[in-house]
């Protein structure tokens, strides 16, 4: 009866060692299976081979399984990190839309400070107002995408502008 010896070198190593058998730095395959196939423990006791090649695949097995277990557990850890930061996204999008709501209640008092702020943010995104005829075209264009920039209503924007053209208008 003789045993199969189709494995990797590093199981050969493996099993040659398990044997007692003094295994050669240098060995290839063919050197292994030769080792193996002509010792004595290999004639003597077969059954005792069949065992250990048994167990040096049970453990290779098992260790793929064991790697196959923490890489979908690595891969678990990621798509959990992964909904985390989307919660976290959802949570500052509520918290800016919550806040966004807050600011527009205000009161009486604070609607100058906010037109105030408004006016400056526009006139930060617009193009000073042009002193040639052609260049008004750009100018609304820039000033109508500073307004939709800031959703400012459609009651501010009338006094935004007179503000923005000032003492250049005639």
């Amino acid at each position: 009866m003789s045993v199969k010896l189709n494995l990797k070198k590093d199981e050969l190593i493996a099993i040659a060692k398990e044997m007692g058998l003094a295994v050669p730095d240098k060995a290839n395959l063919v050197d292994l299976k030769a080792l193996i196939q002509y010792s004595d423990v290999y004639r003597g006791d077969i059954e005792l081979v069949r065992y250990l090649f048994d167990n040096i695949l049970g453990e290779k097995r098992e260790k793929s399984e064991r790697d196959k277990r923490e890489c979908e557990i690595e891969l678990e850890k990621i798509r959990l990190s992964q909904i985390v930061k989307q919660l976290e996204i959802a949570n500052a999008t509520r918290d800016l839309a919550n806040t966004s709501q807050a600011t527009e209640i205000v009161e009486p008092g604070s609607q100058n400070d906010n037109l105030e702020s408004l006016i400056k943010s526009v006139k930060t995104l617009t193009i000073p107002v042009p002193v040639m005829s052609e260049s008004f075209n750009l100018f609304f264009h820039s000033l109508e995408k500073a307004f939709q920039n800031k959703s400012v209503p459609n009651e501010l924007r009338v006094e935004i502008l007179l503000n923005i053209s000032g003492r250049k208008s005639k």
